[in-house]
């Protein structure tokens, strides 16, 4: 029955014919322009109809095809007209649009008997009927079969060269589709006209069933039941309104399709239902299903792809049934496939609320928007019974669409919020876990009951804390939403105060830190951010050339883009410029879209194995199954089906599944293989092949877009025959389909060719690399500049791609692939890690600079520094005839090469130098800087460049006013700078008023940044907000908008700011901290000024902002470029909120803090100009606010006294001082700032020498106590400095009177005094000349008087400073933990004063408050001084045993190993009497000596065990035993095995388990101050084998199992002495608390390297075993001294041994020549170490970095300590960390000069080890630590002297060498066998031992007076009689290490030319 609109149409179609018809009524012309005018009339009505009227569109389209064959109609202009139908109904092309019509067309036209040969197939774009058949053969065929055509069909086949039957057997699914549905329902059809009809096609059916064969028609059936299936699906009739569209026929309704489906399995002899037929190949339903998601995405009206997504839900349903059998495994692909093709077709539709705006459109996505609710509530349901897990893993992709329906508040959105909450809600016990994962709700009442139940759920446990919070982000943040990130974002707002601590813990935790790994992830967002709006806007110039494709899609998303970009933004403003303690943020990685699992996914840069390099792939199309577009999961499913159809795929998908239990084959079921693959094809490589594709410009460099390029490129390798790897050859599909999976897969498809060794290749692919460089090097070049603009890293689609960022950094990482993977050795001996540099034949110095150009600032630093070594491997072998001379020994290799790759080059900013130096800065390396520019500071660009780096803004200024003066027409923008950061404003401002800022963009944001600070200047220009906007112009606007009160022109503007900025995050690099932290402080001023908006414009709380912007302060980067905006920012926001009269009184007390805090951090960094500035601010504000604020005054002061004005910074302090003191009701506030202003004033009277000693105690610091102790300021950290201050100055004048009574004035004085008496006696006995005798007696006897008031007086100062100095001291210990190293003085004093009865009253009395684990610094020394003797003060011991008693009992774990070591001084001798034979009478003798000692801390121990640690003193007295004894064991029979040994079993070690009260021994355990150590890791037992580590006394290494479960290794000597190494570990262990107190030693995180040592009597001990590390000698040379890295890369050179021998023959005058002769022909080669173990750029960065810190460290602290014996064995590398480890110290304090062959070098700096340190050498990083280091060691003079003379002074240990311990620590280098790698001593005879132990105390106290006297000489820069500089020292001891005359003196077991 024909509708309405049907009728009408055949009226208007009868009337159109009609008057086509009456044209032959006219003749001539005018039968012609009736003709023209009719034939028009007639195209525009039909068009229209189609345009206007879905229902009739079809026949609208037909009739215009049948009026061009039967009214002779152009076919041409039909073609237009149907292309604008197609344009009006938003069709991509005239072809799609009639090709979507076809099947319909060539239906009608057959049954109007129209011949097919007359079909007008010009309307398809085919020039020919041929074409026309060959490329729509598959619609054809069907309906002429059914129009009973197969004679056609045969003539088809002929003309397009097709086999006949092989066409009906290709056509054939979609013939059998017009005929089953008959079959199936033939019962239903009646008598009448159907019934005829269906005779008539059962007939027809039966001629093409002949034509096939029944049998092969069956078999087909079976085999294609999914291509039937499918075509069966598409004839699907909704049955909808009349008003509906006509379909295609043949169409039936659903419930003739479901009796269809039914029919077939019985058609194809099966029991089971259709969906268990499917099954029976894995991939049918993928194919299906890939099938109607293709339908899907052809559909561009609102009709067709409503019944699209009916068919697909018909589909699934039945699927659904079915979904507990498992589908034949598909279960998990079916799931997710249904689940993300109905959430990627809800996004594109448009739902609307039901009134007005485009209805009809809105009404059909309503319609579909049901039917897919339908979709997912069947799959919901199903996959809730048979698979909830499976489900869960999309429940936050699900949520994430279904949430932004609900949010349209559309018709539509109850139904999205029904199906949220039938997960959320209604089965949250099976979906818990993905819950608590998901983003929060947004705010409504809509996800009201939504978010009560995922809060419910998520904080089950109560409330989350920060660091969770963020935890529970970073596992979501690939599938986070944007209100994640605004919850985010508020998280980090609200608790300030845990993200302070969180940031704290960066220093340890470093990139394990969450606040790092927060902002790693949210910079990874803001790149996909930048990606993601880049195609975006991309889509948009599409739309504006066409209008075929949605452009609400687009908008939206880019809307959704932008809003995701400003959540980004606001989390890291709220981070800002946070301290995170690291240098490198983020090194290279696997691409965003891969995500490797379980213990795959830690790997580092691009996987270098072929297992990881498939992981990679398969991850990337598994994702891309559920890519949004079509043809991309097509792709994927073409590329998969046939990668795992090969043995590579197989054995691939066979060993993922055993190392991991990811999930991802279960979502490849459908595409794995079950027959096993054939034997791969060799793919035969064609030279021509590959330089037909390969060899040309056009495909390395030529003018397109990146995406164009990039998939150009790799298809033509892939298909030049090149690539072999049966896996990479065949993914050209998905690399058409997909530009980022082109940059995963070129560097493999590189790879893959150069294994094949082929010259050619390499060749090309050479060639064309430098060519692409060179290209990208004229870029460089030609934008190098001081301040770079901002460029675009997309590339224009006209240019280049050398041009292009992306481009350029697709091969740099290739290039990085390459260096990470095993070269062959190609004809060479062996192959090398540094041979992996040079798979092409490349020029590292473009590489270098193309990697600057991209930010990649790490690699561009390694880059250089390979072709600096090619370049200096490249001169040494033209000069290789040439020795090396004593100068090439202070030259660093940078000094050797050329600064440029060409001579031709004459741009000083382009030379090597320059480029470190840029790149240096880049990175926020503070050292490295220097050594690029040694030398070479005449240059005034890089004099200028070092000037702004050291920010020496005066010396800047003048150097640009000159260049300036020189060349007119330079840029101002070097002076504008310098201007504006020596804070000279007013002049900046006048500066660029009168030259302008022309069309530079720096000088315009220079002009506006001066302006937004001057607080007043608001008459530049606004501009409207945009994206192109500066920073300093953003805020301009946005603080002038905010005072005008306009809100929404400052959120306009902030948001402008933060789109900038995540923009220029993404341009600078994310790779190191130091390029992001300007961008985060911006960042941060923009998140300030928000959140300012709402206190000025809505009013909220003053308060509240205040507070928020102090905790921010606590943990932000102290760095003033960083703070300084941020601070300035807050100083003009309260300015506007004071002229608001906002909370007057706190916000003129903040805005004068916020100043004085400006003016500290300008003061702290050298910017005096800028903090005198800040104090003027200060005192106009006081001037009107009269806030009677005093703390600035004393910043004020500061400033004065950085300036070097010490009168001015004390006239300021004084009248502070004096205003404190008449200050009435003083406040506590008021009370610390006049204690404060009081030290300070008395520590600058001193510095200055102003006042008399006793005045500056009694007037200043003794009142700043009195202050602090009156008014009870104990906890306030002026209490510990005022405490302190007194202390050390007390301590001074009292060391003072003690050097002056020890000096020779004074003894001169007293032999004066002495001489006087002697005299007046003389006179007594003389009788003559009395008058004259007598007078000069009482002349002789004042003077005698006056000497003795003197010494009187002097010794009662004495007194006093001791006493106040030991008072204030314990007062320091008891107030605070800052001060902890004061202790080393305060027993100092004890011990030099142990006679003295007031000072062991005031220490007894004192020291009980000071807690017990501030002592155990000294448990050694305390220990030490331990006697059963009666001391001359009785108090003395006493008080000692109590104090050591009282830590013991408070702190066991840390202190029992000492005394119990001391008690067991002589166990080695009682437990092996027998071993002593022979040595009787010594040991005797020691015992005698030692006996008092040890019977102390015997006594000790039994004391301790009667107060409640009997327990505790067993277990350790039986492990020590048990270490004793297993250390003497004989193990000589196993020196040369390397295999575990077992432990005999009568060894009592083997019987320990369970010690539940003792820690692990050789673990660090953390002080616990509250004394209460619980789950302490302790012994559960000892493995039964040990290994021995070498040497002569082969110490044995265990394995000790603690109770975490982890396995400890440890070495335990005997016949070594360890209390030394010991000793020395704990000096270490000061050093670095010295180190970590300095804020440039702190930040450059220089330490030295501690292990734990634990002797366990005088003769044996326990080592930690550093794991991770090896000797450098084993590294260098081997085991063997002819191995190593020294044979393996440079295997022509001499051996070590060689050298060796060599040296050792050499007598005194020959050793200089041949040493330098040894140097010549044994080069080092110690930087391979950093390339072999860390190849990725930032890891090799940082690792170096790491070992040069330490080398530094190591080396300065070693030369204070005069460690000696620095032979390669004595020194560790960690294989991890890179840093150096000190082992076996036992010659200390410059014993090495006393060697028989006596040290010449202050430390070991030799030539491997520079070579370590890269091309600058010892210039730069390694000098300026070692300046560092040397500059806190001198400032802690005092603090270090204390130290070491406590050591010093220890009883216990002889520091003194013996000759015989002398002769064998050189000898043992000599005698040690060459397996030897511990360095242990030797076993010295008793006879060595009682010698030492013999030494007098007196002889113990000269030798440690001659040793601090040295140290004291050191630390005060004296050499050689001579006192330098820090840098004069520094470099005074460099030389000397370097010396080859010092070097060559040296024992030839040192090996110095190693």
């Amino acid at each position: 029955m024909k509708t309405p609109q049907h009728a009408q149409f055949d009226v208007v179609c009868a009337k159109l014919r009609e008057s086509l018809d009456d044209l032959v009524t006219f003749k001539g012309a005018r039968r012609l322009d009736q003709r023209s005018a009719r034939v028009e009339t007639l195209l525009n009505c039909l068009s229209c109809i189609a345009v206007a009227t879905p229902v009739c569109e079809k026949r609208a389209i037909l009739a215009l095809c049948q009026v061009i064959s039967k009214y002779d109609i152009d076919p041409d202009v039909v073609k237009k007209v149907l292309g604008q139908v197609a344009l009006e109904l938003r069709y991509p092309s005239t072809t799609l649009y009639v090709q979507e019509h076809l099947s319909f067309l060539v239906d009608q036209w057959l049954s109007d008997d129209f011949k097919l040969m007359d079909f007008p197939f010009q309307l398809l774009e085919c020039d020919s009927k041929k074409d026309f058949y060959r490329d729509n053969y598959r619609t054809l065929v069907p309906y002429l079969v059914m129009h009973d055509g197969l004679a056609e069909v045969k003539v088809l086949a002929a003309e397009i060269g097709l086999d006949y039957i092989g066409l009906l057997h290709e056509c054939l699914p979609r013939v059998v589709v017009h005929v089953l549905p008959l079959f199936a329902v033939e019962s239903a059809i009646q008598e009448g006209q159907k019934r005829e009809k269906f005779k008539q096609d059962i007939a027809v059916y039966q001629k093409f069933e002949e034509e096939v064969t029944t049998p092969v028609l069956n078999q087909l059936l079976t085999e294609r039941i999914d291509e039937v299936v499918v075509n069966l699906l598409l004839l699907l009739d909704p049955e909808g309104s009349s008003a509906a569209p006509a379909l295609n026929q043949p169409s039936f309704n659903a419930y003739i399709i479901r009796a269809t489906m039914q029919y077939l399995t019985k058609c194809c002899k099966s029991t089971s239902s259709l969906v268990t037929l499917l099954t029976s190949r894995q991939n049918n339903i993928q194919r299906v299903l890939l099938a109607l998601s293709s339908r899907l995405s052809q559909c561009y009206t609102s009709n067709e792809r409503g019944r699209a997504l009916l068919i697909y839900r018909l589909f699934v349903k039945l699927l659904m049934q079915e979904l507990g059998s498992g589908l034949g495994g598909s279960w998990a692909f079916v799931v997710r496939s249904a689940i993300h093709t109905i959430c990627h077709e809800i996004r594109k539709l448009r739902l609307s609320g039901g009134s007005g705006g485009a209805a009809g459109r809105t009404s059909a996505d309503g319609e579909m928007f049901d039917i897919c609710c339908d979709v997912l509530e069947c799959v919901f349901s199903a996959a809730l019974q048979s698979c909830a897990e499976e489900l869960a893993r999309h429940l936050s992709a699900i949520t994430a669409v279904l949430v932004d329906v609900v949010k349209q508040n559309t018709a539509q959105s109850q139904k999205a919020r029904s199906l949220l909450e039938l997960l959320v809600v209604q089965n949250t016990d099976k979906l818990a876990g993905a819950i608590a994962l998901l983003d929060p709700f947004p705010d409504g009442s809509a996800f009201s009951q939504l978010e009560a139940t995922h809060s419910a759920i998520k904080y089950a446990d109560g409330a989350l804390t920060l660091r969770e919070e963020l935890e529970l982000f970073l596992k979501t943040r690939a599938k986070c939403r944007l209100e994640g990130l605004v919850h985010v974002a508020e998280q980090l707002t609200a608790k300030r105060r845990e993200l302070a601590r969180l940031v704290l813990q960066c220093e340890e935790q470093q990139s394990q830190s969450v606040v790092v790994k927060l902002l790693c992830a949210l910079l990874g967002l803001c790149r996909s951010n930048v990606e993601e709006a880049r195609e975006c806007r991309s889509c948009e110039a599409i739309e504006e050339r066409s209008s075929a494709c949605r452009s609400e899609t687009t908008a939206e998303r880019l809307e959704h883009v932008g809003a995701v970009r400003q959540a980004v933004a606001k989390c890291l403003g709220c981070i800002g410029v946070a301290d995170l303690s690291i240098l490198v943020l983020q090194s290279q990685r696997i691409p965003d879209s891969v995500e490797l699992p379980g213990n795959l996914g830690n790997l580092e840069g691009f996987s270098s194995t072929e297992f990881q390099r498939n992981t990679a792939i398969f991850q990337c199309l598994n994702t891309y199954l559920t890519d949004p577009e079509v043809r991309v999961i097509s792709a994927a499913s073409t590329i998969l089906q046939e990668l795992l159809a090969t043995a590579s795929g197989q054995k691939f998908a066979a060993t993922y599944k055993e190392l991991t239990d990811d999930h991802l084959f279960n979502h490849l079921y459908p595409f794995r293989c079950k027959k096993k693959a054939p034997r791969a094809e060799v793919v035969k490589p064609d030279e021509d092949t590959f330089l037909s594709f390969v060899n040309a410009e056009v495909v390395w460099t030529p003018n397109s877009s990146h995406t164009d390029w990039i998939i150009g490129l790799v298809c033509n390798l892939i298909k030049s025959t090149a690539v072999t790897d049966e896996l990479l050859c065949r993914l050209v599909p998905i690399c058409k389909a997909k530009p980022k999976f082109c940059e995963l897969v070129f560097p493999f498809l590189i790879h893959d060719i150069l294994l094949l060794e082929n010259v050619t290749f390499k060749a090309v692919i050479s060639q064309q690399v430098r060519n692409f460089f060179a290209g990208a090097y004229g870029v460089v070049s030609s934008s190098r500049s001081t301040t770079p603009a901002l460029l675009d890293c997309t590339g224009g689609a006209h240019e280049p791609v050398y041009k292009n960022k992306r481009s350029v950094r697709v091969l740099l990482d290739t290039i990085q692939y390459l260096r990470m993977q095993r070269r062959p050795a190609a004809g060479r001996p062996h192959s090398t890690e540094w041979d992996n540099n040079f798979w092409l034949d490349v020029d590292y110095l473009h590489l270098a600079r193309a990697a600057h150009f991209c930010s990649a600032f790490f690699m561009s630093i390694l880059f250089t520094e390979i072709w600096c070594d090619v370049r200096a491997t490249e001169e040494a072998a033209s000069e290789a005839h040439k020795q090396k001379s004593s100068q090439d020994f202070l030259l660093s290799q940078l000094d050797h090469v050329s600064t440029s790759s060409s001579s031709a080059e004459d741009d000083q900013d382009c030379t090597v130098p320059s480029l470190l130096l840029e790149s240096y800065r880049a990175v926020g390396d503070p050292d490295g800087v220097y050594g690029c520019v040694v030398g070479r500071l005449t240059n005034p660009a890089i004099r200028v460049n070092m000037y702004e780096f050291e920010g020496k803004w005066e010396q800047t200024l003048g150097m640009h006013d000159l260049l300036k003066a020189q060349d007119p027409s330079r840029s101002a923008v070097g002076i504008v700078g310098a201007l504006q950061h020596a804070g000279l404003e007013h002049l900046l401002s006048n500066y660029l008023e009168r030259n302008g800022t022309g069309s530079c963009a720096a000088l315009l944001e220079a002009q506006y940044a001066s302006a937004w600070k001057s607080l007043g200047r608001w008459t530049l220009e606004e501009a409207p907000p945009s994206r192109d906007m500066g920073f300093n112009q953003v805020l301009y606007g946005s603080l002038l908008a905010l005072r005008e009160g306009e809100e929404k022109g400052v959120r306009l503007l902030l948001a402008a700011g933060r789109s900038s900025a995540v923009d220029e995050l993404v341009h600078n690099g994310l790779e190191a901290t130091k390029s992001v932290y300007p961008t985060l402080a911006k960042l941060q001023c923009l998140g300030e000024l928000e959140s300012a908006v709402g206190v000025v414009c809505s009013g909220a709380r003053v308060c509240e902002l205040l507070e928020r912007w102090r905790q921010s302060d606590k943990f932000c980067l102290a760095e003033f470029d960083y703070v300084e905006p941020v601070l300035a920012l807050r100083s003009c926001v309260l300015s506007i909120l004071a002229e608001k009269g906002k909370n007057r009184e706190e916000v003129r007390t903040f805005t004068i803090d916020c100043l004085e805090r400006i003016s500290s951090l300008a003061r702290e960094s050298g910017h005096l100009q800028v903090a005198e500035k800040s104090m003027f601010r200060i005192k106009e504000l006081e001037n009107i606010w009269h806030t009677n604020m005093l703390s600035w005054r004393l910043e004020e002061a500061d400033v004065y006294w950085a300036r070097k004005e010490p009168e001015t910074a004390l006239c300021f302090l004084k009248s502070l001082v004096q205003d404190l003191k008449s200050v009435p009701n003083v406040s506590s506030s008021t009370a610390a700032l006049y204690a404060k202003a009081l030290c300070l004033y008395g520590d600058w009277l001193a510095t200055t020498h102003f006042k008399h000693p006793c005045v500056i105690m009694e007037e200043y610091l003794e009142k700043a106590v009195e202050c602090v102790d009156i008014n009870r300021l104990h906890g306030h950290p002026v209490a510990v400095d005022a405490y302190m201050m007194l202390a050390r100055y007390a301590d001074n004048q009292y060391q003072h009177i003690v050097d002056y009574t020890k000096s020779s004035t004074y003894e001169a004085k007293q032999a004066l005094v002495r001489d006087n008496q002697q005299s007046a006696d003389m006179i007594r006995l003389m009788d003559k000349n009395q008058s004259i005798s007598n007078r000069t007696l009482i002349i002789l006897e004042k003077q005698t008087v006056l000497d003795q008031r003197e010494d009187a007086e002097m010794l009662k100062q004495k007194e006093r400073f001791l006493v106040k100095s030991i008072d204030n001291y314990i007062k320091v210990l008891r107030a605070g933990d800052e001060h902890d190293l004061s202790i080393f003085r305060l027993i100092s004093l004890w011990f030099c004063n142990s006679e003295n009865a007031s000072v062991n009253a005031l220490i007894s009395k004192g020291l009980e408050a000071v807690p017990s684990y501030k002592f155990l610094l000294l448990m050694y020394q305390l220990a030490a001084r331990m006697s059963t003797k009666q001391q001359r003060c009785r108090l003395f011991q006493p008080t000692l045993d109590g104090f050591i008693r009282r830590t013991v009992l408070d702190h066991p774990h840390h202190t029992l190993p000492i005394i119990l070591a001391l008690a067991n001084s002589n166990k080695d001798t009682e437990l092996f009497k027998p071993a002593a034979k022979g040595r009787k009478s010594t040991a005797s003798k020691s015992v005698v000596q030692e006996e008092d000692r040890v019977l102390a801390a015997k006594n000790m121990l039994s004391s301790l065990k009667s107060r409640g640690q009997s327990e505790l003193i067993g277990s350790m007295e039986e492990l020590s035993d048990a270490f004793i004894r297993l250390a003497y064991s004989d193990a000589s029979s196993f020196k040369k095995v390397t295999t575990p040994i077992n432990i005999p079993k009568d060894q009592p070690l083997l019987k320990l388990r369970n010690l539940h009260s003792v820690a692990m021994p050789t673990l660090e355990l953390e002080m616990d101050k509250s004394s209460k150590y619980e789950n302490i890791v302790h012994i559960v037992r000892f493995e039964p084998t040990f290994k021995l580590a070498g040497g002569l006394n082969l110490p044995k290494i265990l394995t000790c199992i603690g109770s975490d479960g982890q396995k400890r290794r440890q070495l335990v000597k005997a016949r070594d002495d360890l209390r030394q190494d010991a000793v020395m570990e704990q000096v270490f262990g000061i050093v670095n608390k010295l180190l970590a107190r300095q804020a440039e030693t702190k930040k450059r995180r220089m330490h030295i390297r501690q292990y734990k040592v634990m002797p366990l009597s005088q003769r044996s001990g326990l080592l930690e075993w550093c794991e991770g590390t090896m000797p450098l000698g084993a590294y260098l040379i081997g085991d063997d001294h002819k191995s190593g890295a020294h044979h393996k890369y440079r295997p022509d050179d001499w051996t070590a041994v060689m050298c060796r021998t060599l040296m050792t023959k050499s007598d005194s005058g020959q050793k200089y020549a041949n040493f330098l002769k040894a140097c010549s022909n044994f080069q080092p080669v110690f930087r391979h170490f950093f390339l072999e173990a860390f190849p990725d750029p930032a890891l090799w960065y940082e690792r170096r970095l790491a070992y040069t810190r330490s080398m530094a460290t190591n080396s300065i602290v070693g030369y204070i300590l005069g460690l000696g014996d620095r032979h390669v064995q004595n020194i560790l590398i960690d294989c991890n960390t890179a840093e150096v480890v000190h082992i076996d110290l036992g010659i200390a304090f410059e014993q090495g000069k006393i060697l028989p062959t006596p040290e010449t070098v202050p430390f070991r700096l030799t030539s491997d080890l520079i070579d370590g340190m890269g091309v600058t050498g010892t210039e730069g990083v390694f000098r300026r630590c070692c300046e560092k280091t040397m500059e806190v060691m001198r400032s802690s003079l005092e603090t270090i002297l204390t130290i070491l003379e406590v050591l010093l002074y220890d009883p216990l240990y002889a520091w003194n060498l013996t000759p015989l311990k002398a002769y064998c620590v050189q000898r043992k280098r000599d005698d040690v066998p060459a397996d030897a790698s511990s360095g242990d001593l030797l076993d010295i005879t008793d006879k060595a031992s009682s010698f030492a132990s013999c030494s007098s105390e007196g002889d113990v106290n000269k030798m440690a007076e001659r040793v601090l006297l040295r140290l004291r000489q050191k630390l005060q820069g004296v050499e050689d009689g001579v006192p330098l500089s820090i840098a004069g020292q520094v470099g005074h001891l460099i030389q000397e290490a370097r010396d080859p005359k010092n070097l060559s003196l040296l024992y030839p077991g040192w090996q110095p030319y190693i």
